[in-house]
């Protein structure tokens, strides 16, 4: 089988990819990963093929709108004829997923998010991405939340076969707290608008104001470094030193306006950490408002910043969400995503 994809990193999404193609290769599928021919691929994190697809060089001119797609697609797809199985991960590898070749080659789709926030609504992956929702066949499409189920279906696609991602539970697990000065606020450092950090720095603000010592811990690979009143130390941890900051920050925050299921509330709740989130849709997978997290509305920074005020200064409150993080986070397994998936590939 094989997984055309635009990069392999560290984001969630790729994790999800990694993840999948061990549990088929445990099963004794080959796997392969088509990424975009550069120099210095990143390693996957496991044992699977990495072939590099060549671009095609694509003019830059007024007559011509160069996009993700246009210098790969068509390559993509004459490098995936003599898979058994193509799946699609990501919304512009779907074009070139429809347009391999063999007519015996089986085609799957795996949505983990509402892609079509990724791209301006006039770009060719904006269209393609909502196209695809309905392009495949039933029985060929998964969901990694429920949310995701309703909104594949709504826009005339099949029901999706539902595979919950999972945690590494050898990393995310509760540590020592590490003691510090104050208070210390984490959250991650995200470039993109929906993520919501420019509107966690205005909640803060005000949080600021009302608690004294004050720090936020920003993780993350952002270059943006927005002005705020508030102390902001930016860190680019390992898994294990996320870990730690999960377990050792007072509170962790996600801001996002929409997520397809969001994994870091889960990782920190596996860690003992204290949450505060936004209702961001794939969080209704797991949330449970006043018990292993408080929810407030996206885009409001006036509730985010009472919600952390909130939890820094109600000591019974910030152990109550501490202590029913790890019960919540539990379920969640590698495992048992790997075997949805595999078990389904496999029956068909």
């Amino acid at each position: 089988m094989a997984f055309p994809m635009f990069g392999v990193g560290r984001s969630g999404g790729s994790k999800v990819i990694a993840r999948l193609a061990d549990a088929s290769i445990r099963r004794g599928h080959s796997v392969s990963f088509l990424v975009p021919a550069q120099k210095g691929v990143p390693s996957p994190g496991t044992p699977v093929e990495v072939i590099q697809v060549p671009r095609i060089p694509i003019p830059r001119d007024r007559h011509i709108v160069p996009t993700i797609m246009s210098g790969v697609s068509f390559q993509y797809a004459k490098r995936l004829r003599g898979f058994d199985a193509v799946i699609a991960a990501y919304g512009p590898t779907c074009l070139p997923t429809k347009l391999a070749g063999d007519r015996n080659l089986k085609r799957y789709y795996i949505v983990q998010h509402d892609e079509t926030i990724f791209f301006p609504p006039l770009t060719l992956e904006h269209w393609v991405v909502r196209l695809s929702y309905s392009a495949f066949e039933e029985g060929r499409v998964f969901a990694v939340s429920k949310w995701l189920q309703d909104m594949v279906r709504k826009r005339g696609g099949p029901q999706p076969i539902l595979i919950p991602p999972g945690i590494d539970h050898e990393t995310y697990r509760p540590r020592v707290r590490t003691p510090h000065e104050g208070k210390r606020v984490l959250a991650l450092a995200r470039d993109d608008k929906w993520r919501g950090f420019r509107v966690f720095l205005d909640a803060m603000d005000s949080v600021c104001r009302e608690v004294k010592d004050v720090k936020i811990i920003a993780a993350g690979g952002t270059s943006w470094r927005p002005r705020t009143s508030c102390p902001i130390e930016y860190v680019h941890p390992s898994d294990d030193e996320l870990a730690e900051l999960y377990s050792s920050c007072d509170v962790f925050v996600l801001p996002s306006f929409l997520e397809g299921m969001p994994v870091p509330p889960l990782e920190a709740m596996a860690c003992g950490g204290a949450v505060v989130m936004t209702d961001c849709m794939g969080n209704r997978e797991y949330s449970l408002n006043g018990e292993n997290c408080l929810v407030v509305p996206p885009r409001d920074p006036d509730s985010l910043a009472e919600a952390i005020v909130r939890v820094l200064a109600d000591n019974a409150l910030s152990e109550r969400l501490r202590r029913n993080g790890p019960p919540t986070a539990a379920p969640w397994t590698y495992e048992r995503m790997g075997r949805i998936f595999v078990e389904s590939i496999e029956s068909m």
